[in-house]
């Protein structure tokens, strides 16, 4: 039975959907990203970890996410290069 709840956990509520495109699109916004750009993808799979591994509250991920690119920004090179 322990199974059936794991594979739950990985849905998200229409809310949840709501609050994390809110995060994406405000740290994306902040780092004057293009939602287009490979670097938003890897943006939006680190806020999906966060939510996942606990950080609930809106203001809070949005400063991880803004961490996260700040960190990764200097070092960042697109896929194909």
């Amino acid at each position: 039975m322990q199974h059936h709840s794991k594979r739950l956990d990985c849905a998200f509520s229409p809310a949840e959907i709501a609050m994390l495109q809110r995060v994406l699109n405000t740290a994306c916004l902040a780092a004057r990203m293009q939602r287009t750009d490979y670097r938003a993808d890897r943006l939006a799979k680190f806020i999906i970890g966060e939510f996942r591994c606990g950080t609930r509250d809106e203001a809070a991920l949005c400063e991880r996410a803004l961490w996260f690119e700040r960190r990764s920004a200097p070092w960042s090179v697109a896929p194909d290069q």
